[in-house]
């Protein structure tokens, strides 16, 4: 007998926000300010426009959806393309054509591009990644402008082999301004992954970014227990599990991703084989994501699934573990 189990839902919250502001060439030492941020308990110094008022924009829920499943296979098995993409693009519809600034590691004069500076924070056991792109032209160019995109790629460091996803547009906004050329651009845009627990982490996108802070595939795991009664029933204990606990198992490759009411949807599903006669089937799902120049998050959920049909000799266990990704 085949039992279908539902586990959990969890939502991910990605959010967005952003800004466009023109100043005047003569403005530009007083404009741009050294800001404090902060990879958990260290700070750094980014060079960045004020980063106040920001506009809300779109989430591009397709591109969020590609993002993650080219993710996925990336930290799960170490499938994926070792070809770099661009970590960031902001492309800018004018009446002439498109613009598109393109990543730069800084910010420079008489130059277009976009940099990306990444704060890891933790509250109440919570985390919150946040990425500022910013984009800037410093040419002389003029052009007037209605809508803006932002285009993202994630990486994941396999064995020490770097491993991408495509640049895809994960948000766009409408928004209006001129740049003349006397005049100097700058597009301050945020996007974070808001209140994860920590066994959420693992299923997050980790961005490119400038301080080329990355997820690192071994070490990397997620594992979902049943308690037998006749088991070490705890994280790395020894009783009948599923899941992606070490690399190349199968529930490494078993989920699916699709979209769903404006939101990406993702499916783990792993299987169990499990004997009869069991009143309640007792299970804990544990994870561990190591992120280089951080930490190693890791977090655990249990829960007491409903038992199956009365009368079973034998049955396998379909359990699926939901994240919905809200984009906002």
């Amino acid at each position: 007998m085949v039992q279908k189990l539902f586990l959990r839902n969890e939502v991910m919250k990605v959010k967005g926000r952003v800004k466009a502001i023109t100043i005047k060439k003569d403005e530009f030492e007083k404009f741009l300010q050294l800001r404090k941020l902060r990879i958990l308990n260290k700070e750094y110094e980014a060079l960045m426009p004020p980063i106040d008022s920001l506009q809300k924009n779109t989430i591009d829920i397709n591109g969020l959806a590609v993002l993650i499943e080219q993710y996925l296979p990336m930290i799960n098995s170490g499938s994926g393309s070792t070809t770099q993409t661009t970590p960031a693009q902001m492309v800018l519809t004018t009446e002439g054509g498109n613009i598109t600034l393109s990543y730069s590691n800084s910010i420079s004069m008489n130059s277009q591009g976009v940099t990306v500076y990444i704060q890891v924070l933790q509250e109440s056991n919570n985390w919150t990644f946040q990425y500022y792109y910013i984009g800037f032209d410093t040419t002389n160019s003029s052009y007037s402008t209605s809508t803006l995109e932002l285009y993202v790629s994630a990486y994941v460091n396999y064995k020490g082999t770097i491993l991408y996803t495509n640049t895809v547009r994960i948000a766009y906004a409408n928004i209006s301004f001129t740049k003349s050329s006397d005049s100097y651009l700058f597009i301050v845009w945020l996007i974070e992954f808001q209140n994860m627990p920590p066994y959420l982490v693992y299923f997050m996108p980790t961005l490119q970014n400038n301080l080329d802070i990355q997820t690192i595939a071994v070490g990397s795991y997620y594992t979902l227990y049943f308690n037998n009664n006749n088991c070490n029933f705890q994280c790395n204990g020894n009783c009948p599990s599923a899941g992606c606990y070490s690399l190349n198992q199968p529930g490494c490759t078993s989920w699916i991703v699709y979209v769903q009411n404006n939101s990406v949807v993702l499916e783990i599903i792993l299987t169990a084989p499990l004997s009869a006669g069991i009143s309640n089937i007792e299970t804990l799902f544990c994870v561990s994501v190591s992120i280089n120049n951080i930490t190693t998050i890791s977090g655990q959920v249990s829960a007491t699934l409903t038992p199956p049909v009365s009368g079973a000799t034998f049955y396998v266990a379909i359990v699926t573990i939901t994240i919905t990704y809200q984009g906002s």
